[in-house]
């Protein structure tokens, strides 16, 4: 039976909730008045993204371009035999030895998290969930995506995205370093509290070097004052999200400061040198200029969000934050079960859990980073949430204890 219907009356988070409980194996395809996307699943997971603005094969040649990784000569080859061929562009691309295997992964899987993130930020749409006894993906350079996953980053990027845009405005800004770049050093890097992640957190060392994780130092190495927003995420190769969040990092630690707005087109197309009239590039350059400025002036207090529409509905808010904190108490739980298999009791508080392995830190937090409650005794356990005022939250607590 087909699922469908509009965002407004059924929202995006209970879409994937309900595909990814029941495990369903279809393509779920959205429209609004700018775009289309559709979304394939297999057994409840994500395989698949592609959108109406602009196909993924696109976008990951491009990626790849942008990344040094592929000439535009050899890219426009490969997109001829695949015309010719109708082979994916990532298997053509490999066999040929163009790319290696995993930089085609990494790519991929950046470009189809972008466009499934960015759905989040509609206000509305249409949606129509068409089921299949099996999808086509590529199943050798694309790792399937749980709905579990996919809200718990919607969350954290509806969390974030309003504290970085106050630093990062626009993709157009354009930064410098403020360290001497000898300093830098790659390690292994502290990562987020909680996340278990190298991302996001500058060490350092006792000799005054900075320590920065490895992603961390790809994009610091791109911070040029010449290079826009959008070029470094471009060249890097890493999500929107990823990079602004790095970037904001960098600017609370003073490793880099503003140094002004530029083209987005700056340092992406270092082969596509015109040899006529300069004039006619002045012009574009300063057509793209007042447009990215009446952007500005159009979004300035929300630059992230789909043009003219509002930010995200209050109502989606919470139902994401919802089900992520369910995920929450339902991977504790099966943490709780694990250690009392082994030990023959409960842990005697989540900490134990953390410190075994069994989670991540994170996980002891519920999304507004209130730490959810934890009782034991020789029965069993109760894990529950609270609200701002102390108090438990309805319908959020499983309570194994006894017979219950």
């Amino acid at each position: 039976m087909a699922l469908e219907g509009t965002i407004k009356d059924f929202g995006l988070p209970d879409i994937f909730q309900l595909i990814g409980l029941q495990r369903k194996t279809g393509i779920l395809t959205l429209n609004n008045a700018q775009e289309k996307v559709a979304v394939t699943f297999d057994n409840g997971m994500v395989v698949a993204a592609d959108s109406s603005a602009k196909r993924l094969e696109d976008r990951v040649g491009n990626v790849l371009f942008k990344q040094g990784k592929l000439s535009r000569d050899r890219l426009e080859e490969t997109l001829q035999v695949q015309k010719k061929t109708l082979q994916r562009l990532g298997h053509i691309l490999v066999s040929s030895g163009a790319v290696s295997s995993l930089e085609l992964k990494d790519a991929i899987q950046v470009q189809v998290s972008g466009i499934i993130f960015k759905l989040f930020r509609w206000k509305e749409g249409e949606y129509h969930f068409a089921p299949t006894e099996s999808v086509d993906y590529d199943r050798e350079h694309f790792n399937p995506m749980s709905a579990d996953f996919i809200l718990m980053e919607g969350i954290r990027m509806v969390d974030e995205w309003p504290i970085i845009e106050k630093k990062i405005p626009s993709f157009d800004m354009v930064f410098r370093p403020v360290v001497d770049p000898s300093l830098i050093e790659v390690g292994e890097g502290a990562g987020p509290e909680g996340s278990g992640s190298s991302t996001g957190r500058v060490a350092a060392t006792s000799t005054g070097r900075i320590r920065l994780g490895p992603e961390e130092e790809r994009v610091f190495r791109r911070v040029d004052g010449v290079r826009t927003v959008q070029s470094i995420i471009d060249t890097t190769g890493s999500g929107e999200f990823e990079v602004c969040r790095t970037l904001f990092d960098f600017l609370n630690r003073n490793l880099i400061a503003p140094s002004g707005r530029g083209s987005a087109a700056q340092a992406e197309e270092p082969e596509a040198q015109g040899t006529g009239s300069a004039v006619p590039g002045y012009a574009v350059a300063a057509l793209v200029s007042a447009l990215a400025l009446a952007g500005l002036l159009v979004q300035r207090r929300a630059p992230f969000a789909v043009t003219g529409l509002d930010s995200m509905l209050p109502g989606t808010y919470d139902v994401v934050s919802d089900g992520v904190l369910r995920s929450r108490l339902a991977r504790l739980e099966r943490a709780c079960e694990a250690w009392r298999a082994t030990h023959g009791r409960p842990p005697s508080s989540l900490d134990e859990l953390v410190a075994a392995g069994l989670v991540e830190p994170g996980y002891l937090l519920d999304p507004w980073a209130r730490r959810i409650r934890y009782e034991a005794d020789a029965s069993g356990y109760r894990l529950s949430a609270s609200d701002e005022s102390g108090a438990s939250r309805p319908g959020l607590t499983l309570d194994r204890r006894g017979g219950r």
